[in-house]
């Protein structure tokens, strides 16, 4: 197939080498120090806990432009750049098919209407990381595979053929609204211990408001009949005792996935907590919710010109 990847950071690196790894034909759009990084050394990706690295030869473009012609276009920015990045993609005339793997609270724009929504496939990567001397150093999520909406089977099997895990979800606008919740309450507990895992892996009490806070905000989706949490975090969060919970959520957080799946990404992407958290208090009365409207705040402190 014919792939662009519209957002050339780690998300969009990782997909689009693995695509190329399997012989697709990918364009990366980029811009700035990124783009002459991927045209002068490739598309690095390497396992950061095994090390193994592949470099991938791909296209890389400045910009989509509206005669760009691809099978399918992945969408891989952050939530603040999204209404952009939406524009762009959606003059794209030439576009058969549009992957949308972004944070939100399960609703993308305001420009996103009915023709946009049956034209495209929302999403979820499942692998997190960073960028470091233009090297895409990622750790796969165990418990979270990379999830895409069950009517897209096709877009899914062209992902595990690349080498990820895939998992499809019937009602993803519910999946990314419990998310969200999830995300911006690790991310208000870390903004509480100056982004740091491991010291909010140490701080029991903290780590329990951090459950409390996901406890309650789901309980506020349960009443509103926003689908259900995937199983594995139901499992974690609402139905082992709060002491098991607590003992979980430390040890993850103290050790190396702790920082990769969470701290390192946060520490720069502040602007995209503010906004995230924003979304859920459109959906939520997060004022109602003691434990998640105590971390909000401290996401409002910690980037007080982008606060929720």
């Amino acid at each position: 197939m014919r792939i662009v990847v519209f957002g050339a950071g780690m998300q969009g690196t990782l997909y689009g080498a693995r695509l190329a790894c399997v012989g697709h034909e990918v364009t990366l759009v980029a811009r700035g120090r990124r783009a002459e990084e991927l045209r002068r050394d490739g598309a690095i990706i390497e396992n950061a806990l095994t090390g193994a690295r592949v470099v991938s030869r791909v296209t890389v473009a400045n910009a989509l432009h509206p005669e760009t012609s691809a099978d399918l276009c992945l969408v891989t920015v952050r939530r603040d750049q999204l209404a952009a990045a939406w524009e762009e993609v959606s003059a794209g005339r030439g576009l058969a098919r549009v992957l949308i793997m972004v944070n939100h609270a399960g609703s993308v724009s305001p420009a996103f209407d009915a023709r946009d929504r049956n034209w495209s496939v929302l999403g979820f990567p499942g692998a997190a990381g960073s960028i470091a001397d233009g090297v895409d150093q990622y750790v796969e999520i165990r418990p979270q595979p990379t999830v895409i909406e069950a009517s897209a089977p096709d877009v899914g099997f062209a992902l595990r053929q690349a080498g990820f895990k895939v998992a499809l979800v019937a009602d993803m606008p519910s999946w990314l609204s419990r998310h969200a919740v999830f995300i911006t309450a690790i991310g208000g507990a870390l903004c509480q211990s100056g982004l740091d895992a491991q010291r909010l892996g140490a701080d029991s009490e903290l780590v329990h408001t951090l459950i409390r806070a996901v406890r309650e905000g789901w309980a506020a989706m349960d009443r509103r009949g926003i689908g259900p949490a995937p199983w594995a975090l139901r499992a974690i969060f609402q139905w082992v005792p709060s002491p098991f919970a607590v003992a979980y959520w430390s040890r993850l957080l103290r050790s190396q996935r702790g920082e990769y799946y969470f701290a390192g990404h946060i520490r720069h992407a502040l602007k995209e907590l503010a906004v995230l958290a924003s979304d859920v208090r459109g959906v939520l009365p997060v004022d109602e919710l003691p434990a998640l409207s105590r971390l909000y705040a401290a996401i409002g402190a910690t980037a007080p010109t982008h606060a929720p």
